[in-house]
C-alpha cells in the first residue's frame, strides 16, 4: 500500500460528519477527471501501482483515458488522447486496458503504446449504426475471451472474441436491449447479461425492462432470469447494477430497498446491506461500498458514499454530502461509482469536493474499517 498523503498529486479530505480520510487527485489534465467503472476496480490496476481516468472536456462530449502512477516515489500522470473512455481492466494481467472506437478493440498501456485487438466484419455491420462493441469489454478467467454485447441497428448481438485463435463467435441475437455484460470471475463460460430499457427511434416510446438479471454461457445453451419472480417495478423494488463478487455470487442492489447476494447455483437469494443503494461493489462479500441516491443528486436530497462492514453490521459515510456536479450531463454520468481496487487496500470513487468540479477520490481501506467499527452505525 502506498502511502498517498506523501504523493504530490493528491490532497487530503476529512469527511466534516463521519471523520473518515481520502485522498482526492488534484494534479489536472483535464477539466473533469473520473474515476471508471465500479466493474473496472474503479480503474486500480491489479497489482495497484496504476489508476486508469476518464477526462472530459465540457461541453465535448466525448472522453479519454490517463493513467496515474500511485507511487509516491515515481509520480506521473499521462493522457492519451488516441484512447476512449470505455476501458476493461478487470481480468487483464499487466497494467493495460481495452477500449473501443466504434466496432474495433484496441489495448494501451501506461507508456501509451496502442495495439489493436480485433475488427469486426464490415460484411456483418452490412451498413447498419454501429452503437457499441461491449459495454465492459469482460474478459474470461482463463484470460482468453473477451464479450461483446455489440449494439448493431437498434439490435444486440453476443459474441466472444477468442484472444489466442482471433476467433469472433456469436452466441445469440436479441431484438431488445441488452448490456452490461460481465463473465463470471470463477467460471470461464458464465456471465450475466442485464436485461435494459429502451426508447424506439422513430416513436419516442419507451419500453421498460421485464426480468432485470440473466444468466448466460458462451455456448448458448443456458439463458435464465435471475430471481425469476421478480418483475421490474411491479413487485415494488428495482434492481440495478448488478455485478459478480470474486468468489461467483451475483450481487444485485435493489434501489428502493435492500442489497443482495445471489448463489447461482442453489438460487438462494439473501439480503446483505438494508440500505437503498444504486451503485454498489464488495470483493468477497465481506465488506461493501455503496453510493446512495445519485438520481435524485441536485434535487432534494444528498449523494452519499457508504461503507458496509458486514461483520460488526455497522455502516460509514464515505462522503456524507457530495456537492452536484458542476458539468453534469448525461453523456459523463458523473455518479460516484464507488468501487474495491483489485486487493482490497483502497475504495476509488467520484469526488466533487472541489466546488463541484468532478475528480477522482481514493480512500485507504484498513483505517476505514477500523473507523467503521468504533464509530460506525449498526444497520438493524
Amino acid at each position: 500500500m502506498y502511502d498517498l498523503s506523501k504523493h504530490p498529486y493528491f490532497k487530503e479530505f476529512k469527511d466534516p460528519k463521519s471523520g473518515v480520510v481520502s485522498y482526492i487527485l488534484k494534479e489536472k489534465v483535464a477539466e473533469l477527471q473520473q474515476n471508471l467503472y465500479f466493474t473496472e476496480f474503479g480503474g486500480i490496476t491489479k497489482d495497484e501501482k496504476y489508476m486508469w481516468i476518464t477526462c472530459h472536456d465540457w461541453p465535448n462530449s466525448g472522453s479519454t483515458l490517463a493513467v496515474v502512477s500511485l507511487d509516491p516515489e515515481n509520480p506521473f500522470i499521462r493522457r492519451f488522447n488516441g484512447a476512449t473512455k470505455c476501458a476493461n481492466i478487470q481480468n487483464i494481467e499487466g497494467n493495460y486496458a481495452f477500449f473501443s472506437i466504434d466496432s474495433t478493440l484496441y489495448k494501451i498501456d501506461v507508456e501509451g503504446n496502442i495495439t489493436k485487438i480485433m475488427e469486426v466484419d464490415q460484411e456483418f455491420i452490412r451498413y447498419r449504426r454501429f452503437e457499441r462493441l461491449s459495454t465492459h469489454h469482460s474478459v474470461n478467467v482463463n484470460g482468453e475471451l473477451v464479450l461483446l454485447d455489440m449494439r448493431i441497428g437498434g439490435k444486440t448481438y453476443i459474441a466472444t472474441y477468442n484472444l489466442k485463435t482471433n476467433e469472433l463467435k456469436h452466441i445469440h441475437n436479441f431484438v431488445r436491449h441488452y448490456d452490461h455484460a460481465m463473465f463470471s470471475p470463477v467460471h470461464p463460460d458464465l456471465f450475466i447479461l442485464d436485461e435494459d430499457w429502451e426508447i424506439d427511434p422513430v416513436s419516442g416510446e419507451r419500453f421498460d425492462v421485464d426480468k432485470r438479471v440473466w444468466l448466460m454461457d458462451i455456448h448458448g445453451t443456458k439463458l435464465e432470469p435471475i430471481d425469476p419472480e421478480n418483475w421490474f417495478r411491479h413487485n415494488g423494488s428495482i434492481y440495478c447494477h448488478d455485478f459478480w463478487s470474486q468468489d461467483g455470487w451475483i450481487c444485485i442492489p435493489d434501489i428502493i430497498e435492500n442489497v443482495y447476494e445471489y448463489n447461482i447455483h442453489t438460487k438462494q437469494k439473501n439480503v446483505v446491506w438494508k440500505r437503498n443503494i444504486c451503485h454498489a461493489h464488495t470483493l468477497y462479500r465481506d465488506y461493501w461500498v455503496g453510493d446512495a441516491d445519485p438520481y435524485y443528486w441536485g434535487t432534494h436530497k444528498d449523494c452519499k458514499v457508504w461503507f458496509f462492514d458486514r461483520e460488526s453490521g455497522k455502516e460509514i459515510e464515505i462522503f456524507s454530502a457530495l456537492p452536484y456536479p458542476k458539468r453534469a450531463c448525461a453523456a459523463y454520468h458523473l455518479d460516484p461509482h464507488p468501487a474495491f481496487s483489485p486487493k482490497g487496500t483502497y475504495i476509488v470513487s467520484l469526488s466533487t469536493h472541489d466546488n463541484g468540479n468532478s475528480d477522482v477520490a481514493i480512500t485507504p481501506t484498513a483505517p476505514l474499517i477500523k473507523l467503521c467499527r468504533e464509530k460506525g452505525t449498526k444497520v438493524e
